[in-house]
Formats: structure tokens, C-alpha cells, sequence
């Protein structure tokens, strides 16, 4: 006769993995799979080329009187519109869509997804990864470049701290949204970038309240405030914008925690 007592003994119980181990092992499978020297090479490319230019504008500016303020409000709207608009959006999406899209596509996310954990680690590690490989790619152009294009004049120290507390919380918050992208579609990048361009880049330009939706607003908003700055826009205080980007950055996880407890994953 058959002894179910004895079969249910002998089948091996799955220990649940604790949330700090869950996310380191996610982290470093997931950070092994979005870094590739072809990423790298053409985003450092990118970033070097806001430097180079920045640096040229700073060179070629005119200087007498008054100058100074002139290269102040020149090197924090060079920080802004190559590096908030363009840098710090596409280098966060690549990484951030590519962090679980990747992995989603070619069938080893079904390795992390089935193993006795949270979902929520998962969703961490794979931003944290993004962030990782994002920050310095999207911080240190955007810092640099705008700083060379002050020509280092009185106060220009003020828009490199600007540059580097915006391209820094605006790069957290863009991965976060762009991971939940990533689970969202699968053509994630295509979406991302139809999102910069149209929303972040066109949209906002309609009135304050598609301004209050976009990332771009509060990230710059940072950069307007910590530089002293006055780049014409809708400023909001500096408080307002770090909750904000912070908020987006929590919300964006939550619901690709959700999303991915949801996902058919094979």
C-alpha cells in the first residue's frame, strides 16, 4: 500500500528567499545582462559629445560686461537641453527597458521569475541595475557639459550642482518608469522613446498642467533652482520637484511589482 504520509515528507519544501538575498541575486544576473560594450560605447559616445560641446560654447562666448551672467544662464540651458531632454531620458530608457525586457525575450526571466520570492525584489534589483550603469553615463556629461559651457566664471559652480542633483534624481526616476514600460510592451524602447519625444519634448510645451506630467519639469526645475537660474519656464519649489520625482520612482515600482505578479512568463 501506498504511505501518503511518507510521500508528503519526502517532497522537498521551497524555503521562500529573504528580500535582501532575492534582490542582490537579481541584481547581479540582471546588471550581467544589460551591460554590453555596444551600449556603452554609443551612449559614452553620446555623453562625450555633449562635453566637447559644451566646452566649445564656453570657449567661443563672448565676454565684457555682464558676461558673467550671460554664461551662467548659457551653460544651465546647455545642461538642460541636451542633457535633461536627451541624455539622461535615452540613456535611462535603454538600460531601464532592457533590464526585464531583455530578459523577457529571451526566456531566462522565467528562471528569477519562478524562484520562491517576492516580486518586488525582482522589480528593485532590475532598476537598481539600470541605475547603476545609468548614473554615470547621464550625470557626468550633463555636470560636465554644462559646467565647461559657463567658461568656469563666478557662480558657474552652481549650475554644475544643478546639472548633477537633476540628471541624478531625473535618471532614478525615468528607470523606475522605464522598467514598468519594459513590462508593459515589448517593443519597450520604441515606446520610450515616442514618449520623450512626443511627451517629454512636444507635449509639455502646450500648458503647465501636460507641464506637471512630465519628468522634464521637475528635473529641471531642480536644475533652475539650485543654480538660480531663471530658464523662462514654470519653476516648481525645490522640495515639490524631489517628492515628485521621488514619488514617480516608488509608484513606477509598485506597479510593475503588480504588473510582473501578473505576467505570463515562459
Amino acid at each position: 500500500m501506498s504511505n501518503p504520509e511518507g510521500a508528503a515528507a519526502s517532497t522537498p519544501v521551497l524555503r521562500r528567499v529573504g528580500t535582501a538575498r532575492a534582490t542582490a541575486l537579481c541584481y547581479r544576473v540582471l546588471i550581467r545582462q544589460i551591460v554590453s560594450v555596444g551600449r556603452i560605447a554609443a551612449l559614452s559616445a553620446l555623453g562625450a559629445i555633449m562635453i566637447v560641446v559644451g566646452w566649445v560654447v564656453g570657449n567661443s562666448s563672448n565676454s565684457g560686461a555682464g558676461a558673467d551672467s550671460g554664461m551662467i544662464y548659457d551653460g544651465a540651458s546647455y545642461a538642460d537641453g541636451f542633457g535633461l531632454i536627451v541624455i539622461v531620458p535615452i540613456v535611462s530608457l535603454v538600460f531601464a527597458a532592457a533590464s526585464l525586457g531583455d530578459a523577457r525575450d529571451d526566456g531566462t526571466l522565467v528562471y528569477l521569475w519562478l524562484r520562491p520570492m517576492g516580486r518586488m525584489p525582482l522589480v528593485v534589483a532590475a532598476a537598481a541595475a539600470a541605475v547603476t550603469v545609468s548614473l554615470p553615463l547621464c550625470v557626468i556629461p550633463t555636470t560636465l557639459g554644462g559646467w565647461f559651457a559657463t567658461d568656469f566664471v563666478a557662480e558657474s559652480g552652481g549650475v554644475a550642482l544643478g546639472a548633477l542633483a537633476a540628471a541624478a534624481l531625473g535618471t532614478v526616476a525615468y528607470s523606475c518608469l522605464f522598467v514598468l514600460l519594459g513590462l508593459l510592451f515589448r517593443k519597450a524602447v520604441l515606446w520610450g522613446i515616442a514618449y520623450v519625444l512626443l511627451w517629454e519634448g512636444l507635449a509639455v510645451g502646450l500648458g503647465d498642467f501636460a507641464e506637471r506630467l512630465s519628468l522634464r519639469g521637475y528635473a529641471r526645475s531642480l536644475l533652475s533652482q539650485i543654480a538660480d537660474v531663471d530658464l523662462g519656464f514654470t519653476t516648481y519649489g525645490l522640495v515639490t520637484s524631489i517628492i515628485v520625482l521621488a514619488s514617480v520612482s516608488v509608484v513606477s515600482l509598485a506597479l510593475a511589482a503588480v504588473r510582473l505578479s501578473r505576467l505570463n512568463v515562459d
